[in-house]
């Protein structure tokens, strides 16, 4: 059994346990650096300075209080240095005094007011979550050592004086993380309910089942670890990086034991958090096939837990002994996780082996259904029977309210907000969770320079302007959403270090969007706050995105169609150098570009570089910011913007946002106005050549010219061959050809209908991939 450290064990929990209203705009950014931000806060004059004669009181006849006062007064001597004794408030006194006070008036039992004066601090609640958040607010209060593991040196231990009344937002403040894809031990799982105590997160999702692993212990079933938990190696690099694949031809593993799942779910307990474990069904279920090939509709022993990521056709089969056999998992599963909600999952079920199994035809038939989503309907609404029948509810992805829900299920809302718009309209409990704003396992700097992910792009910013309530539903309609979560597919995520940063400091917002009033969230103000986050993070050891302090590129067009460039950074008081081809300038305000360049910038904070420093390149020519027609219309990929092919900026081989993407092995032809007449002599496109997306270059471009949109002439030709690396290349193509006037620009590509025997699942033969095309 995996054992946490000793310094989380012993100290942690009493971390955790502590820690005319003001405006934004006179928001002291010294004083008041809450994330996240309360309801109410009104400043006082002065401070509270503890010493060694300070004294906290608390009710001794409310057990869970007295445990936290004592654990905030062990913690706070471990790094102060000043014991501060612990006395029941029937004695307190009016001075130089921490009191816990129970509040009959606070309905809410997350509630609490933290009431700070030269002489008093105090906190009311009406219940142990109530103290537990108050004392969270006042660890934000003091010095970040106080986060610390050691005594710390020469620092004034004060709080400055304040009245906060505060509540959370949402009743539902989740954080997920998968440890199917990649598995962490308890000792980071307690850490990681540690980090979300900080930010007021109540609900722990425990993704436990998967395609690639089954990672809790079922005692009925051990072969769901003993073959399930295992995996014969895994794939390398990102899924489309490479054809063929690479593999690492290494065993992988690991699991929970039942011990184990107990231990963390009282350790989560103890910080006011409940954990909700995720056992998917019918889908994910390939490592619990490979266990036990008879759950399968066609019983095959070949069948291996998955090494490389997706979606699968191994399913569920909708039997009888699938069922008893996902009871009785269940049953172990509801004995270790008291939790009012089981997740189910319940997404991505492919119908493949459905479709084919007469058995599945035939209880389609039976049952009078429609399909096989009727049958994915029918499967879910059979365990939802069961957990109800247990005193349990179930929460499943948006996919399942396919074929209709029970009054009682509660939705996930994944892909995007309609799902839970969907919900709340019929009645259902919902819970917001949309991709975009939400799925931590995307980009959050510029690709090239962050570390492998799965691709997209969710900054900081993003992730604040994340609202759980969609427009689209009445007041009425909103009770139904609970609250929001962000989640952490680990598909790209190997190690405990790589999952915290991807989670902090986005983690931060998402906490503010979870907690905070709509009308208290301010991205000025956050972003000025949160440079003390980054200080906690420190102390608790946790390696946080520094993303932060990175540079940010936006680029776009004028009415004169120039190229214009603006850089911006998060944190509000960095200063912002760049270079162009190697000459250094400080940045002021936004310029144009007039010819084609390399940009790195790198921004400065009190003089010290803290972010990375983020090169672009930029296309400038006499096609920049002018509008052109395709002879198909782009696949998956369109480029990110309407004009992708000439709004300046260049792709990379990193992510596929900057790329316009064609296929079905037709040949493209583009068409560019150039408004007037005008000489050039040179013409230049991008390409990408990227077999794992069945993609490879043009083999034949024919560039025309023509000054009256009718009668064109061949400018150019260039024969040229793929690339042969299995990986993906850029290849920059340059026409040249004598000067000559033109006005409209006709580009022919050859598609050469690139389709390898070994082509992965998901692509389309026959594809194209383009990025800035430019004339001089």
């Amino acid at each position: 059994m995996i054992k946490s450290s000793s310094f989380f064990r012993r100290h942690f929990v009493g971390i955790f346990m502590l820690v005319g209203c003001c405006t934004f705009s006179s928001l002291s950014a010294t004083e008041f650096n809450i994330i996240p931000y309360p309801q109410k806060l009104t400043p006082q004059s002065g401070s509270f300075t503890f010493n060694n004669q300070t004294v906290i009181f608390c009710p001794f006849d409310k057990p869970e209080v007295l445990k936290l006062a004592q654990q905030f007064s062990t913690q706070f001597q471990l790094v102060s240095g000043i014991k501060i004794p612990v006395r029941n408030i029937t004695r307190a006194q009016k001075r130089n005094a921490v009191i816990f006070q129970v509040s009959t008036t606070l309905a809410n039992a997350e509630a609490y007011e933290l009431n700070i004066s030269s002489k008093l601090i105090g906190i009311k609640a009406s219940a142990a979550n109530g103290f537990f958040y108050g004392l969270q607010t006042l660890y934000q209060l003091l010095p970040a050592e106080i986060y610390g593991k050691t005594k710390a040196t020469d620092k004034k231990w004060l709080a400055p004086a304040v009245e906060i009344s505060d509540a959370p937002r949402f009743s539902y403040r989740g954080l997920h993380l998968d440890v199917c894809r990649h598995f962490f031990p308890v000792a980071f799982i307690k850490k990681y309910i540690d980090a979300m105590a900080i930010h007021k997160l109540n609900t722990f999702h425990w993704h436990l089942t998967e395609d690639q692993g089954w990672r809790i212990e079922i005692k009925k079933y051990p072969l769901l670890t003993k073959i399930g938990s295992q995996r014969n190696e895994t794939l390398v690099g990102e899924y489309y990086d490479r054809l063929p694949q690479l593999y690492d031809g290494k065993p992988y593993g690991g699991f929970y034991t039942q011990e184990e799942a107990k231990e963390v779910v009282a350790y989560a307990k103890t910080r006011f958090i409940t954990v909700i474990p995720e056992i998917e069904l019918p889908g994910h279920a390939q490592a619990a096939i490979a266990s036990y090939p008879f759950l399968s509709c066609r019983p095959d022993s070949s069948i291996k837990v998955a090494t490389t990521w997706g979606v699968f056709d191994e399913v569920y089969c909708p039997r009888e002994t699938t069922f008893k056999f996902l009871e009785e998992v269940l049953t172990e599963i509801m004995d270790i996780f008291p939790s009012k909600y089981i997740h189910i999952g319940g997404d991505e079920c492919p119908k493949t082996e459905w479709k084919k199994s007469p058995e599945c035809q035939a209880m389609i038939k039976k049952l009078n259904l429609k399909d096989e989503d009727g049958l994915q309907s029918y499967f879910v609404h059979r365990i939802e029977q069961f957990i109800d029948s247990k005193g349990r509810k179930i929460i499943g992805w948006d996919e399942i309210l396919d074929g209709g829900l029970d009054p009682n299920a509660t939705v996930m809302s994944w892909r995007g907000t309609q799902g839970g718009i969907t919900a709340a309209k019929a009645g259902n409990d919902v819970i917001m969770t949309p991709g975009a704003f939400c799925y931590f396992d995307q980009y959050q700097s510029d690709p090239v320079g962050e570390p492998l992910s799965i691709g997209g792009f969710l900054p900081l910013q993003k992730v604040y302007q994340f609202e759980p309530i969609p427009t689209e539903i009445s007041a009425e309609e909103a009770k139904h959403v609970l609250g929001g979560q962000a989640n952490v597919w680990t598909e790209y995520i190997p190690t405990t270090e790589s999952v915290e940063y991807m989670v902090f400091p986005r983690l931060a917002a998402m906490a503010e969007a979870l907690w905070s009033s709509k009308e208290n969230r301010n991205w000025e103000s956050f972003r000025k706050r949160l440079p003390s986050e980054f200080d906690r993070y420190e102390q608790l050891g946790i390696k946080a995105s520094k993303a932060f302090y990175d540079v940010q590129f936006n680029s776009k067009i004028t009415p004169e169609n120039k190229l214009q460039i603006t850089l911006l950074c998060d944190c509000p008081n960095a200063q912002i150098h760049y270079s162009i081809n190697g000459k250094d300038n400080l940045y002021k305000d936004s310029f144009k570009l007039p010819a084609s360049a390399d940009i790195s910038a790198r921004a400065l904070v009190d003089g010290r570089q803290t972010g990375k420093t983020i090169t672009k390149s930029f296309l400038v020519s006499k096609l920049t910011g002018l509008p052109y027609t395709q002879s198909m219309k782009s696949l998956w990929y369109t480029g990110g913007t309407t004009y992708a092919l000439t709004d300046g900026v260049t792709g990379n081989d990193v992510d596929y946002s900057q790329w316009v993407g064609f296929g079905k092995g037709k040949d493209v032809e583009v068409m560019v106005d150039m408004q007037s007449v005008q000489r050039i002599e040179r013409f230049a496109l991008g390409m990408l050549n990227a077999p794992a997306k069945c993609a490879q270059i043009s083999p034949d471009i024919k560039l025309y010219g023509s000054t009256d949109g009718i009668n064109y002439q061949l400018l150019s030709e260039k024969q040229q061959i793929a690339p042969t690396e299995p990986t993906r290349v850029i290849v920059r193509t340059e026409l040249t050809f004598p000067a000559t006037d033109v006005r409209y620009l006709k580009l022919q590509l050859k598609n050469p209908n690139y389709c390898p025997a070994n082509k992965l699942e998901g692509t389309e033969c026959g594809a194209m991939f383009l990025d800035e095309i430019g004339a001089w």
